[in-house]
């Protein structure tokens, strides 16, 4: 009677031995879950071109390699209006073994730079690397500031008509036409004249055969 006692209880033990190592075991896992990603440092900047002219809507690849381990971080942005961009980077890099900053464009960028009466299509290329010592760092580092290298792949441009000054006489807007409108204007203007011409002609012609016609009547008259 005494070992059928003590099977129960054993099972009794074990049953709450293995339910208490199954509970710290999923403990333990949580704990590993539950661990925060690494904070990140704002990073921010502009983009202009050689001549200092901000450049809008480049996109931009920025990445982060930290050795000795290679670890690898990376994202994109797109400068505004104005040329700034801002991202996250990690703290990364100490001043024994500085991480590697690289900030660069995808092959074939391009934008569109719209002008008065030009439009032109610009390439775009940014390679930017350089060492980050962030490690402990709690303030975001130094803005950068990057200049592309752009080229000029084609230019589209329009002509407009502008108004000529009032002459002072009569109202109303005149327009000065292209210089094509200009040509034809002025070799139509002789086969104007040409009307009044002809018919100042066809009146004296007419009123010549009049007069030789009146003597004529008289003398036959007389006789």
């Amino acid at each position: 009677m005494g070992l059928l006692d003590r099977a129960p209880r054993a099972a009794a033990s074990a049953l709450l031995l293995a339910t208490a190592i199954g509970a710290a075991g999923t403990t333990g896992i949580s704990s590993v879950l539950a661990v925060d990603p690494p904070a990140t440092l704002p990073l921010s900047g502009s983009l202009a071109d050689e001549h200092g002219a901000a450049l809008a809507g480049v996109h931009l690849v920025i990445s982060e390699e930290q050795p000795p381990d290679g670890g690898l971080a990376g994202s994109s942005v797109t400068t505004a209006a104005d040329g700034s961009f801002t991202a996250s980077i990690y703290p990364w890099g100490t001043a024994e073994t500085p991480a590697t900053l690289t900030i660069k464009t995808s092959p074939g960028e391009e934008i569109q730079r719209i002008g008065e009466n030009c439009s032109q299509t610009i390439g775009v290329v940014v390679a930017d690397t350089r060492p980050l010592t962030l490690e402990g760092a709690t303030e975001p580092p130094a803005a950068v500031q990057l200049v592309a290298t752009t080229t000029l792949l084609g230019e589209v441009c329009g002509t407009t008509a502008t108004p000529r000054p009032n002459s002072g006489a009569g109202s109303g807007t005149h327009v000065t036409p292209p210089p094509t409108d200009q040509d034809r204007a002025v070799l139509t203007r002789p086969s104007e004249r040409h009307g009044p011409a002809l018919v100042l002609g066809f009146v004296v012609g007419l009123l010549a055969a009049a007069a030789l016609l009146v003597p004529a009547r008289g003398a036959r008259r007389r006789s």
